[in-house]
């Protein structure tokens, strides 16, 4: 009995492995990247940071100083992006499911919607010298735009 009892442990145990959520071994966009901070007009600038971790990721953009008599440094809004990516070569696929909002100007409170919708549209990458380049279109208009993005690696993650 207690060997049936042991097959039956160890069964279950391969089980719940193999319906624990996906990895994406030795990714190289594993870890924190930052864009430059940008310049606003007529006031402030934002900050881009772009996060991976076990097949998910986080996009955060957020803002500071927009708005009459903030400080450069306070956080006026941010919107905070988050799902799951796919590498297949040097295409990058990133799924988003949660949209996070938050602005200083309508209260302060967070705004959260549920979403499937893809980031990035046509995404390549490539990772030169410690920066992430981001290659993908974009529709400023009604054209489809080539763009290009580049994140700069994060401490030693």
């Amino acid at each position: 009995m207690r060997r049936v009892m042991s097959v039956m442990c160890l069964a279950g145990v391969a089980v719940a492995a193999a319906c624990s959520e996906p990895t994406v071994p030795d990714s190289p966009l594993v870890g924190s990247w930052m864009a430059p901070r940008e310049n606003l007009q007529p006031r402030g600038s934002f900050t881009t940071y772009l996060g991976f971790s076990n097949s998910k990721f986080t996009y955060v953009v957020s803002n500071y100083g927009l708005y009459s008599g903030e400080s450069p440094g306070t956080l006026s809004a941010y919107t905070n992006i988050s799902g799951t990516y796919q590498i297949d070569g040097d295409r990058l696929v990133l799924t988003a499911n949660r949209i996070a909002t938050w602005d200083a100007f309508y209260g302060g409170r967070e705004e959260v919607e549920q979403v499937n919708l893809i980031l990035f549209e046509q995404a390549r990458f490539r990772i030169v010298a410690g920066t992430l380049v981001l290659d993908y279109i974009t529709y400023p208009a009604d054209a489809a735009v080539p763009t290009t993005r580049s994140f700069t690696r994060l401490g030693l993650d």
